[in-house]
This record gives C-alpha cells, sequence and structure tokens, in this order.
C-alpha cells in the first residue's frame, strides 16, 4: 500500500545473560531477522526512543536495573510501542503474568523451534 513503510523484520532482544543474548541474536540473524539487543529494559527504553518500532519484542522477565514486568508496564504506556508484539523468556514461573497483558511465554532453557514459532506468528 503506497505511503505505508515496508513492515520491519527488526527483532529486538532484551535480556541480561550475555551468552542468551548473542545465542537468540544469532539464531534470529541466521534465520534472516534483523536484531537488536538491550541488556534491560532501561537501556531498551532509550533504544526505542530513537529507533523505528520492532516487529516483536523478546523479553526476559528477571533483570538488573528494569526487569520485565516494569519495561512492559511502560512500553503498554508508550504509544509508539504499545502495540508491538512481546514474548516472554522466563527460567522460573511468572506469577505476575496478568501484569503482562497478552504475550507469549517461554520457558527457559529456550526451546529454539518454539521460538521461532513464535516468531513467526508475528514477523
Amino acid at each position: 500500500m503506497e505511503g505505508r513503510p515496508a513492515r520491519s523484520r527488526t527483532i529486538f532482544v532484551i535480556e541480561d545473560d550475555q551468552g542468551v543474548s548473542d545465542a537468540l541474536a544469532g539464531v534470529l540473524l541466521d534465520e534472516g531477522y534483523e536484531v537488536m539487543t538491550a541488556r534491560n529494559g532501561a537501556e531498551a527504553l532509550a533504544r526505542l526512543r530513537d529507533a523505528p518500532a520492532p516487529a516483536l519484542i523478546v523479553l526476559d522477565l528477571m533483570m538488573p536495573v528494569m526487569d520485565g514486568y516494569a519495561f512492559r508496564a511502560e512500553q503498554l504506556r508508550t504509544p509508539a510501542i504499545a502495540e508491538v508484539p512481546v514474548v516472554v523468556l522466563t527460567a522460573g514461573a511468572a506469577p505476575r503474568a496478568a501484569e503482562l497483558g497478552p504475550v507469549d511465554i517461554l520457558k527457559k532453557p529456550v526451546d529454539l523451534v518454539a521460538l521461532l514459532d513464535a516468531v513467526g506468528r508475528y514477523v
């Protein structure tokens, strides 16, 4: 459609564990996606202020500085990124899952087939 930007293929991985972040980014890059990364929610929000909205956010829940719950609350209050779908990664239970709104939740260690299936639904 004329006047509409091409749909983004950028996935924003917000994960404090560098090994997990690198592994996820590597898999997604191999699948042809563009990848941005941040180590915590505050860093992610700062990066999102200066970048086009990604097609999808892959969000760790437990991070220093600003955790996934706080990031998601701020995301939902920010019109430019409120509609970006989120896939949550968690090593444990997500007892506060209702606070996250509509998200996919995947357990760590991440099953790459399940992750790519979730990504494919949105991107």
